[in-house]
């Protein structure tokens, strides 16, 4: 798979060993971990073992993860898609950037190009996510990109404070939302 034309100034292309310590060095930040899965404190040969899961899964067509490269920093932070349902035609959305790149619009951007990809690519029927309610980066970026709120549920992982809200979100390609608009 080649990497994406660049989007500003990313670059998005498969995840690859060549991003391991780049990946480990941003994802070992404690600010990152706070609102994302990513384990605190991160593992020494975790982001190896990821990675390698990762490529699995894309030749599988299970999971398809992408590195955020930047054209002076290289890898920059992560966007992915899992939970891939063929038969239902749905995903997940899935990101995280480093904390030196946050407030840039770098996750925006590459979850425009992971949407496209979802749906121009693989042909989805509805891409959903969730995101801490107290992530509010994360609920800007979703808002920005058309996603609409379909639940807010209390949070059960305790990885998070167990007083945060999980909000839920769907969003389905652009031409269903346009064939919503009624005829001029």
């Amino acid at each position: 798979m080649p990497a994406a034309p660049p989007s500003d100034d990313i670059l998005m292309e498969p995840v690859m060993r060549q991003h391991a310590a780049a990946f480990h060095a941003l994802a070992s930040d404690p600010a990152v971990s706070a609102t994302t899965h990513l384990p605190s404190p991160f593992p020494p040969g975790h982001a190896e073992a990821w990675i390698d899961t990762a490529i699995g899964a894309r030749a599988k067509g299970e999971a398809f993860h992408f590195a955020m490269l930047h054209p002076q920093d290289g890898f920059i932070g992560c966007c992915s898609l899992v939970a891939l349902s063929p038969r239902a035609r749905t995903a997940q959305l899935s990101y995280w950037v480093g904390r030196p790149y946050w407030g840039r619009g770098h996750a925006t951007r590459a979850a425009r190009w992971m949407l496209d990809f979802a749906f121009e690519t693989l042909k989805l029927d509805r891409v959903r996510t969730c995101a801490l309610e107290s992530n509010t980066a994360s609920l800007r970026v979703l808002e920005k990109l058309g996603f609409q709120q379909v639940l807010r549920a209390p949070n059960r992982n305790p990885k998070f404070s167990l007083d945060d809200v999980l909000v839920f979100f769907e969003r389905a390609p652009e031409s269903d939302r346009r064939s919503d608009a009624p005829n001029p």
